[in-house]
């Protein structure tokens, strides 16, 4: 039985409008790297997205992403926390009992009937619970096999970094991968391999630059040069003098 979803367009509208304003205020910039190749894969048949869980800011990078492929998304949530913050289920939520392992058998299962048509798409978090970007190996467990086993769908290996540039504040980079066939037996090591290829290419681009990362917030040129650095290169020339 398919999960009755409590998304609200309305609120959506609203919740997007939000994030929006809270990322660009708390982050230099929010960076995607394929997002152009993403956009024409949602429209070719329903996938499922695995991102890795880094913090409470990753449901904001949700909608955002989720506003900028153009899709329709749905998100499983620990149901615990779906119940106590039921306004999640208005951007898409969908519960996960994840302490009682035959219920959230049950869940995945019934999540999996949302991946039903191109441009819809059900999001995972398959470490369970936040850790950070650089730890190996990355926790992944078996729920995401078997949802996307569930589903018939293949897996978009959304990898997730908050890191600083030049600026005072982190930026966001997100590397969207190309879809991996799961297992439904076994651990998902190929989606393993790939989350951590696309925290590389992360990396890459925040240290040297490389990659086409679009910015979907834009980050803070006036931030790039602090108030400090501005009055040594204006006054610096002089004390040499």
């Amino acid at each position: 039985m398919s999960p009755t979803s409590a998304r609200k367009p309305w609120f959506l509208g609203v919740a997007r409008w939000y994030a929006k304003r809270r990322v660009a205020g708390a982050f230099d910039g929010l960076f995607v790297d394929g997002l152009a190749e993403a956009r024409a894969l949602v429209r070719t048949r329903p996938l499922v997205f695995a991102m890795n869980h880094v913090s409470w800011w990753d449901s904001f990078v949700v909608l955002l992403l989720d506003e900028a492929l153009g899709t329709e998304s749905h998100c499983l949530m620990d149901a615990q926390n779906l119940a106590r913050l039921p306004f999640f289920g208005w951007i898409g939520a969908v519960p996960l009992r994840r302490d009682k392992p035959r219920e959230a058998l049950a869940d995945l299962k019934a999540a999996a009937q949302l991946v039903d048509r191109p441009g819809r798409i059900l999001w995972i978090f398959p470490q369970g619970h936040q850790r950070p970007s650089h730890l190996r190996p990355l926790g992944l467990e078996r729920g995401v096999s078997l949802l996307a086993a569930d589903a018939k769908a293949d897996v978009v290996p959304v990898s997730l970094s908050y890191s600083f540039r030049e600026a005072p504040q982190p930026s966001i980079c997100v590397s969207i991968g190309r879809p991996c066939t799961l297992r439904r037996s076994g651990p998902p090591e190929a989606l393993e391999r790939s989350l951590v290829a696309g925290l590389e290419r992360n990396d890459d681009f925040i240290t040297a630059g490389r990659g086409e990362y679009e910015a979907i917030i834009p980050p803070k040129l006036a931030a790039r040069v602090p108030l400090a650095g501005r009055f040594l290169a204006r006054f610096g020339g002089g004390a040499n003098a």
